[in-house]
């Protein structure tokens, strides 16, 4: 609406504006690199005020391009040239021009050759025309400026949280609700430096700040199926890097197991991915291309169960990876079998080792297998698991032998004379269905640090002053 010097200078701001609500004033001025010394002359009955805005597809961007008075009478396309000029752009260059009728809703006006005022809706000062080279945009992602205005209205922000990271405050960013999968996955691979193919995503889960069971990376579904349950102002989704692309990822099973070398030493958390429907050989067969191998070992590994310290068999090679129990305090270690142990004799046998401290439920350490051989003196196989343990003798000396049975010790004489008894660590046929193997335990003092068996991995935490 323009404001007349005549009639309007008197009346107070409130009078002159048709409604309550902000009052955008537009206040025009003489251009400087003109000679003009006034503004041009406006009719407001038989001209109007337009305002020009173009739209670059190829970098998604709206430039504000001035304005300019017209007779409502004169025709649409007599405005290319103005418009052409303005863009920087060679005069015959074809154009597509629209109509802002409000943020998110532009029509295209294909009438050139009509007059503004039957071709823009309504028409009034202030109206807006969008401009933009005519032909093939197809190639960019929002080839016209309504698919901008579109993808404008529906942009939200968005903070990724690192699902590996505890209380990740993550990273925001502003991308559109109507955003498929594959431009989500692209947009924040972008930001991360990655490839959108090694990022999996995760849902936030409504009544608890975490995330949910992992996205397909086929999801069909927009963006704004993804944060509509979110909170208004805490739309949020968690990722994780992968080390192997997801769509491979999703035909394969996540597993977290334990790897300790033949020193018995030091243990680490692998997570290995075979396929969905393998079996414990496929695990192995995976666990291979992760970990480093002795260089006169066997080059065979064996998959074992740790629960509280102790060791036990783990399942067959050919038992499938879907009935392996993941949950719960139990943990799978992976471990190459020493060569000694490849072949035994008939007079031979596997026997489960665990530290403990006074109290046989009190165990700590790294549990292991250790070969027993019937007859053999104590003072010799003593000598093959200092060996094993690689222990200081002088700390050796204070260690305490007994075989765990049903639940009690039975502590060995330390004697030259007394000789092993496979039949000490076999399981009694009278016992329950769910028998107790004997384990041989090493009863000493725990000097390594207290730390929890399923969160040895957990870093220290540092306090500065």
């Amino acid at each position: 609406m323009p404001i007349e010097l005549e009639n309007d200078l008197q009346k107070s701001i409130y009078q002159c504006a048709e409604n309550p609500n902000v009052w955008n004033v537009f206040v025009e001025l003489v251009p400087p690199d003109s000679d003009l010394t006034a503004l041009p002359p406006f009719d407001k009955d038989t001209d109007v005020l337009l305002f020009f805005k173009l739209y670059d597809p190829k970098n998604k961007k709206i430039h504000y391009c001035g304005h300019h008075y017209m007779p409502v009478t004169a025709k649409v396309q007599e405005l290319i040239p103005i418009l052409n000029e303005r863009a920087g752009f060679p005069p015959d260059t074809e154009l597509a021009l629209y109509e802002e009728i409000k943020p998110n809703l532009v029509e295209k006006i294909d009438n050139l050759t009509e007059p503004l005022e039957k071709v823009l809706e309504e028409l009034m000062d202030g109206d807006i025309i969008v401009f933009q080279k005519e032909g093939d945009n197809q190639m960019y992602e929002l080839p016209t400026c309504r698919e901008y205005f579109k993808d404008l209205f529906h942009r939200v922000e968005v903070t990724f949280c690192d699902k590996t990271i505890p209380n990740d405050t993550g990273f925001t960013m502003e991308l559109s609700l109507r955003m498929t999968y594959d431009q989500m996955a692209r947009a924040v691979a972008q930001r991360l430096g990655t490839d959108p193919y090694l990022l999996q995503f995760f849902k936030c889960q409504t009544y608890k700040d975490s995330p949910g069971h992992p996205l397909k990376c086929t999801f069909e579904g927009s963006l704004k199926d993804l944060v509509s349950y979110c909170k208004p102002k805490a739309k949020k989704l968690y990722y994780q890097q992968l080390s192997i692309r997801v769509n491979e990822l999703e035909n394969k099973k996540q597993f977290k197991c334990i790897w300790v070398g033949p020193s018995l030493k030091e243990e680490k958390e692998i997570i290995l991915y075979p396929n969905k429907n393998g079996t414990v050989a496929t695990l192995l067969e995976e666990a291979k291309k992760q970990v480093e191998l002795s260089e006169n070992g066997s080059g065979k590994l064996r998959i074992l169960e740790i629960n509280s310290s102790k060791v036990s068999p783990g399942p067959r090679e050919d038992v499938p990876l879907d009935n392996l129990n993941t949950s719960g305090t139990k943990l799978y270690r992976i471990e190459e079998i020493p060569n000694d142990e490849l072949n035994l004799a008939d007079d031979e046998m596997l026997v489960p080792v665990a530290h403990f401290h006074k109290d046989i439920f009190s165990t700590f350490g790294i549990p292991f297998f250790f070969k027993i051989k019937h007859g053999e003196p104590f003072p010799k196989m003593k000598e093959r698991l200092l060996k094993k343990l690689g222990v200081q003798e002088k700390e050796f000396e204070k260690f305490k032998f007994a075989v765990v049975t049903m639940g009690k010790p039975h502590f060995i004489m330390d004697s030259p004379e007394y000789c092993m008894d496979l039949a000490d660590f076999r399981i009694h046929p009278n016992q329950s269905t769910s028998p107790l193997r004997p384990w041989l335990g090493l009863e000493h003092v725990n000097k390594a640090p207290k730390r929890s068996r399923i969160n040895y991995l957990e870093k220290a935490i540092k306090i500065y002053n």
